[in-house]
């Protein structure tokens, strides 16, 4: 873990070759704090007295409004809905595969639930696309004062940021998402073998999971500026643990929906309870991050004044 003091008197410090968090003194009184992920939300760094510097230490007592769900002049809240959206089609699909002999005795029905996987797709990169963008225009830097958001500063559409983890999270799961486009809309196609099936469909499936996972682990280690961590009492360890939780369940369904012949590895029962288990986990994640950007502190009572990007 890196942990150094610039010439600006900014310290610096994340995993390995990674920056997730910065501490600057303030001018008035104690310390700045921020990170990599709260950079990325648009969230203000808290202000901290203690002589201790651990980034977690800083947000700790910051509480949420529960009760707050409508910020539409902010793209954390569209990301939010989006993957909500998204996930809840998952989550139906899934569901209606589970039930008794419906797919399978009605091909009319069978196709339906594969539209609905698809449409629900499309939500879930519309969502990563615009959380990738975020992190595009928001990334932590080291220059000037951790509170200042430029508002005059061009949008970015497109960009690399290849030591942030926050961008590295968002972009490989805007690939997965694009993977579970290709596997879902191939899954719409009539009449493929098994061969055909595994190329076209299982193959983006299992990119895609595989994607999901990295991501996932790329928010973990961005929030816990470490491989992991437990910080049961913290909004946003939730939200990475969560997503984690639902990727590995996606991952589980990728795996055991491979058609071979005989059906040895192909467990329909599991592939659904796998994809419905984790639409249930990315659903709740998603829900979360509606709270996590309506903070209460001392500085901060409403939503953060931030700009959209």
């Amino acid at each position: 873990m890196t942990d150094q003091w610039h010439k600006s008197k900014i310290k610096t410090g994340g995993p390995g070759p990674f920056t997730t968090w910065i501490v600057q003194k303030h001018p008035a009184s104690g310390f700045l704090h921020q990170t990599s992920r709260r950079r990325r939300k648009t969230l203000m760094p808290p202000i901290f007295h203690a002589q201790s510097h651990a980034p977690q230490e800083a947000i700790k007592n910051i509480k949420h409004h529960w009760s707050r769900v409508w910020a539409v002049s902010h793209l954390s809240w569209w990301i939010a809905i989006l993957f909500m959206i998204g996930a809840a089609h998952f989550a139906f699909a899934s569901a209606m595969s589970l039930w008794p002999n419906l797919a399978d005795t009605n091909p009319d029905v069978r196709r339906w639930i594969g539209f609905v996987y698809f449409l629900g797709s499309i939500f879930f990169t519309s969502a990563a696309y615009l959380q990738w963008m975020q992190a595009i225009n928001n990334p932590l830097t080291t220059n000037g004062f951790a509170t200042q958001f430029s508002r005059r500063s061009k949008t970015k559409f497109w960009g690399w940021r290849s030591r942030d983890l926050g961008y590295l999270s968002s972009a490989i799961q805007l690939v997965g998402t694009i993977f579970f486009n290709f596997n879902t809309g191939d899954a719409l196609i009539d009449g493929l073998n098994m061969k055909t099936y595994d190329a076209v469909v299982w193959v983006p499936n299992f990119l895609g999971s595989i994607c999901f996972l990295l991501a996932s682990q790329f928010a973990v280690m961005e929030f816990s500026h470490a491989t992991f961590s437990f910080k049961l009492r913290q909004l946003s360890w939730w939200i990475v643990a969560i997503n984690m939780t639902g990727s590995i369940l996606f991952m589980i369904s990728a795996v055991v929906s491979f058609m071979s012949p005989g059906n040895l590895l192909n467990i329909p029962w599991l592939a659904d309870s796998g994809t419905f288990g984790g639409a249930i986990c990315f659903f709740t994640a998603a829900y979360l991050l509606i709270p996590e950007f309506f903070e209460k502190s001392e500085r901060q009572d409403d939503a953060p004044e931030a700009p959209l990007y």
